[in-house]
């Protein structure tokens, strides 16, 4: 179904995205201590790309990712950070605090909440970077307290936040559907934490505290299902990368002696034959799926074993918030060749460590990997109890009287869409928009899903802040399941990232 196109803002630029062939990766480096070192250069720094030197394009120091002028000076420790109007975070990291309830037993769980606690405290009142809390247990994702810099706020969220016993880990445990069940929702959770923070321009750093999702064996699991499992773990894995997310996990329930960090080659490499952690890459998944392979992958690091947890929060925010971002232009320009490009950064000063991702997707690649996740996206988007934010969509109902009932016009973003051009000059950009009907308590009653293609003429400037694609959508009636309607739910996503928005409204 055609409709016209007028766009968006300008594109948003990920930690690890490939726009106009520029390549951009966010390098955390630390000195034999472990500290965050500052004060390089572009010349401090090497880049290889399937073992090939690139030339870098663009560099920023770690200086250059602060919040705006006005929101910095501020002291008001209620300004608003909004993850759908993502101008007030300016170039600043961010902290999302997740307090893993799911794969944690009862009493590593208030142990994590106390290493909160006791790390929030040692804080300042106003926090540097906005930060927000959210919790995952039970079939439950929920955000505790929204983005802020307001340390009494989060302090006063955590308190009011029970404690959650894991019954799919306790009564479950290692049974048949226990480990499945609890990647399932781990994974669903982090999808949505990465949708719902997408457009925020600068890099999200997730500090996962809790045991993380369980090692599947993979000769419990038949072929069709383990390659679905492989295939699920790959796309949220680059869900978090396309969104400029990066993940530090600490581990509140390792009782075992010394300590397990994998923070590079070596030590992952140490830790896989000790059986607590593989390094992994993002071009694979080949052994058992581990929670612990997608810090690495996507430029974090996995702690386990360490009693002094807030500590090691605490050094986890501040290497997430101390980085470089290296931009370059690939020498090898064709998709057809390589599926994955292997990433490399060298230092030229001694001494130092150096952590970023390890390399990248080609684009024609990505958009297929992305071309074959619709459902389990939808799906996930069409219960999350968080509105996701990866598109910015708007929707209202038409006056029309030529069109049917129940139609309304979903706006969207364009320049945050997938532009294709056609050889008459205009672009196209396909979508596929979902809506949902949902009970009280969040869970899908009905929907309605098309397949549309929004088209712009030739000429269009696509990125421009004040352009939309507007498409005609009819949503058809709930039926016998119409009383148990509450609200109304519209999904937008993108058909070449699988980026996605949705929009909330109640039914009249």
């Amino acid at each position: 179904m055609g409709q016209s196109a007028q766009a968006g803002e300008a594109p948003h630029t990920s930690t690890l995205t490939v726009n106009a062939r520029l390549v951009v990766l966010d390098v955390v480096v630390t000195d034999k201590a472990g500290n965050p070192v500052e004060g390089l250069t572009r010349d401090d720094f090497t880049v290889y790309e399937d073992g090939k030197a690139q030339r870098i394009a663009s560099f920023e120091p770690p200086s250059a990712h602060v919040l705006p002028e006005a929101m910095a000076a501020s002291s008001d420790p209620n300004a608003v950070f909004d993850a759908a109007q993502p101008a007030a975070f300016g170039q600043s990291p961010v902290t999302v605090l997740v307090l893993d309830q799911l794969n944690t037993h009862f009493s590593d769980s208030a142990f994590a909440r106390k290493s909160l606690h006791d790390f929030l405290v040692q804080q300042p009142a106003l926090l540097p970077q906005p930060t927000t809390l959210v919790t995952v247990y039970d079939n439950h994702f929920k955000i505790v307290k929204a983005y802020t810099r307001d340390r009494d706020a989060l302090l006063k969220a955590l308190a009011a936040e029970p404690t959650h016993k894991s019954w799919t880990l306790d009564l479950l445990g290692a049974s048949e559907n226990g480990p499945i069940s609890r990647l399932d929702q781990s994974l669903r959770a982090l999808e949505q934490i990465a949708q719902s923070s997408a457009r925020i321009p600068g890099r999200k750093n997730m500090i996962w505290v809790g045991g993380g999702f369980p090692t599947l064996d993979p000769t419990t699991i038949d072929g069709s299902e383990l390659q679905e499992v492989k295939d699920t773990m790959q796309h949220v894995t680059n869900t978090l990368m396309d969104a400029h997310v990066t993940m530090y996990a600490v581990d509140p329930s390792s009782s075992a002696a010394g300590m397990v960090e994998v923070t590079d080659e070596q030590q992952a490499a140490f830790a896989e034959a000790n059986s607590d952690s593989s390094n992994g890459s993002l071009s694979g998944f080949d052994g058992g799926e581990d929670f612990d392979r997608l810090a690495p992958v996507t430029g974090g690091r996995v702690v386990r074993g360490m009693n002094n947890v807030g500590k090691q929060i605490a050094l986890s925010v501040a290497l997430g918030r101390s980085f470089y971002t290296i931009g370059y232009s690939p020498s090898n320009g064709s998709n057809a060749d390589v599926k994955y490009r292997r990433i490399r950064v060298d230092c030229k000063r001694p001494g130092l460590t150096l952590k970023t991702r390890d390399g990248y997707f080609a684009e024609e690649t990505r958009q297929q990997k992305a071309a074959v996740t619709i459902s389990y996206d939808l799906s996930n988007a069409a219960e999350s109890t968080v509105p996701l934010n990866g598109l910015h969509v708007r929707v209202e109902p038409t006056n029309s009287v030529s069109v049917p009932a129940q139609t309304f016009v979903v706006h969207v973003g364009a320049s945050e869409l997938t532009w294709k051009p056609v050889d008459d000059g205009s672009s196209t950009a396909s979508v596929a928009v979902l809506a949902v009907y949902l009970d009280k308590k969040g869970k899908m009653v009905a929907h309605t899903l098309h397949g549309m293609t929004a088209h712009a003429r030739e000429g269009t400037n696509l990125r421009d802040a004040a352009k939309t694609a507007d498409f005609a959508f009819t949503v058809e009636p709930a039926g016998k399941a119409a009383k148990n309607v509450a609200s109304l739910r519209f999904v937008v996503r993108d058909t070449g990232t699988g980026r996605m928005g949705t929009f909330d409204m109640g039914v009249r």
